[in-house]
């Protein structure tokens, strides 16, 4: 089963700009805009968030001097775009943001580290991992000079380059900077922080494919806790909680639970982020998974056909989960056809 989740760094909260009193023309609503993206992104409506970005970004061309601007805007709308599932927007904001950021010569600062953890974390989900790799130690070296080894930040770039192990199933690389980045995130951010229940779900999932599935559970089930207790029951994150709770059950032969959180995740999916979105069809493949494991075949294949429509519609048809997602797919129908004699 196909596992997904990752902390971002968002520039307009940590970029740390100082605005003057006597403010230039456009950046009062250029800083509006940006906060109100912010407001957006939090409450997972990303066509909101897109289109305040795109303001912001108007009113940074009327602001002299406007290249940070430009950058904080650019690599906020990455993580917008990334978030909606478009891969491709996403790194070009990403990419570009990063440059900018270069031309101003920032490259020992904190936002500059910011912007490659970020652009990373899309190259990553991209499974471009050869050049996600080295970004993600860029920014844990500047992170680590300017906020020490022990700030949440350095944290938040220490679990996602985990994943970036976890991807390329270096099991024995990611679970000690997961356990790292839990100490870290639970000492400085407190124990009810979502940030917390992120690393309990990528901490899992490491144990869980390293067959400590004792200690996999205890996590997953304090990941949810979290979730539902900062978001309430109907948010993104609370149904990749679900998500991956529902993974483990399914794995330890629970199904009827493993369905109906299944179930849960899709229905919040659906009124979140739509159904269109990466993790629809994640989790739409994983609860074929279940289905099949109980030889409901029939109900599986349709899921599971749907998963593969969003997914090379969202990711491409060249990634890595959308060709998994396929090569299934493809098995299924093989084992329809009957063998001739």
């Amino acid at each position: 089963m196909w596992k997904h989740s990752t902390t971002n760094l968002l520039l307009v909260l940590t970029f740390g700009l100082a605005f003057p009193a006597g403010a230039q023309a456009g950046e009062p609503d250029w800083i509006r805009y940006s906060l109100g993206a912010k407001r957006a992104m939090a409450a997972a409506n990303y066509n909101e968030a897109e289109a305040l970005l795109k303001k912001a970004d108007k009113e940074a061309e009327g602001i002299s001097n406007n290249t940070s601007h430009k950058a904080i805007t650019l690599g906020n709308l990455s993580l917008v775009y990334k978030a909606k599932g478009d891969y491709p927007n996403a790194e070009l904001c990403a990419r570009q943001s990063v440059d900018l950021m270069r031309k101003m010569e920032k490259r020992d600062d904190f936002s500059f580290a910011v912007a490659l953890s970020n652009l990373a974390g899309i190259l990553k989900d991209q499974a471009k991992f050869a050049d996600a790799e080295p970004m993600y130690e860029g920014a844990l070296a500047i992170i680590e000079k300017m906020r020490g080894p022990d700030s949440s930040e350095y944290a938040t770039v220490t679990d996602n380059l985990a994943l970036l192990y976890m991807r390329q199933g270096l099991f024995d690389k990611a679970m000690p900077l997961q356990q790292k980045a839990l100490v870290t995130y639970e000492k400085v951010l407190g124990p009810d922080h979502p940030d917390v229940a992120i690393a309990l779900g990528n901490l899992a999932e490491s144990y869980k494919r390293t067959k400590k599935e004792k200690e996999a559970i205890v996590l997953l089930e304090r990941s949810l806790k979290i979730m539902e207790k900062v978001y309430g029951d109907e948010h993104p994150s609370v149904a990749t909680a679900l998500d991956n709770l529902a993974c483990f059950y399914a794995d330890q032969q629970l199904y009827d639970k493993a369905e109906k959180l299944e179930l849960q995740a899709i229905a919040i999916y659906q009124k979140t982020v739509g159904a269109d979105h990466p993790d629809m069809a994640i989790t739409l493949d994983n609860l074929c998974e279940v289905y099949q494991k109980q030889g409901r075949e029939e109900e599986g294949r349709k899921l599971r056909e749907r998963s593969l429509k969003i997914a090379e519609q969202s990711l491409g048809v060249s990634h890595p989960f959308t060709l998994s997602v396929k090569e299934r797919l493809e098995q299924m129908h093989k084992a329809e056809v009957p063998a001739k004699h």
